[in-house]
């Protein structure tokens, strides 16, 4: 599923859906792009290398998984040409949703099909807490059911919108360990915001891999305050 180019709101994710992901989401095995993070050490949080290089001229992006920054990244080393796959045969994550959903008084739409080349089913919604603020939160299965892609989003101006995060990164696939990805939230979260700061572009955290799923934290300017988006989604292999 492509995924969004930093772009803000779960509309934007799911209909950019296509199974190829663009510089976002997962797919075959991490090595060296994801140890620091599956292994539950802190990423390195120094300043995106394609803005420090930018005046030698544009730079190739790098593609697949295995080239994932294990630093808060800006677009250009964030890789392309990624695939992602269920999270798990049978899981479709429907209860976390609906809890969720029910626990932030987010309003879900009627789920819609994706008509594109490898066809989906998705479903999301919002909230807006206060006057210009936002939650939302997305789910993409495939037409058999099975979760392939977990997303939620919060403006920096909404009330308990860390809570929010840290409840979206808490969920239940095959594998998962909730208390593991809300430390690696705790984390990374601090030094994206720092690198968002500096840098003045959308950065994208390192990569947290827990049973068959990977995570990534992004920031970008899509709101006054700025907004976060969190992504989980299925890998073709499980790494732990």
């Amino acid at each position: 599923m492509h995924l969004p180019p930093h772009r803000p709101r779960y509309a934007a994710v799911l209909v950019v859906a296509a199974l190829a992901l663009t510089g976002c989401s997962a797919g075959h095995g991490i090595d060296r792009a994801h140890s620091s993070a599956s292994s539950g050490t802190t990423p390195t949080a120094h300043a995106s290398p394609s803005v420090a290089a930018a005046a030698a001229g544009p730079q190739p992006r790098p593609t697949g998984i295995d080239n994932w920054p294990t630093y808060p990244a800006a677009k250009q080393d964030v890789p392309t040409d990624v695939k992602s796959a269920v999270m798990a045969k049978g899981y479709t994550g429907q209860s976390f949703l609906k809890k969720l959903a029910a626990d932030w008084h987010i309003t879900l739409r009627k789920r819609q099909k994706l008509p594109f080349s490898e066809p989906a089913w998705q479903v999301g919604g919002e909230a807006h807490p206060t006057k210009n603020s936002e939650f939302e939160a997305a789910a993409i299965w495939d037409l058999s059911g099975d979760l392939r892609q977990f997303y939620c989003s919060a403006t920096a101006n909404a009330p308990r919108y860390e809570e929010f995060l840290r409840a979206c990164v808490g969920l239940d696939h095959p594998g998962s360990d909730a208390k593991a990805a809300a430390a690696w939230l705790d984390g990374v979260k601090p030094q994206v915001d720092k690198a968002f700061a500096r840098e003045k572009v959308p950065i994208t955290s390192p990569l947290l891999r827990s049973g068959n799923t990977a995570t990534y934290l992004r920031k970008g300017a899509y709101s006054p305050s700025g907004t976060c988006q969190l992504e989980i989604f299925g890998t073709s292999d499980a790494k732990n």
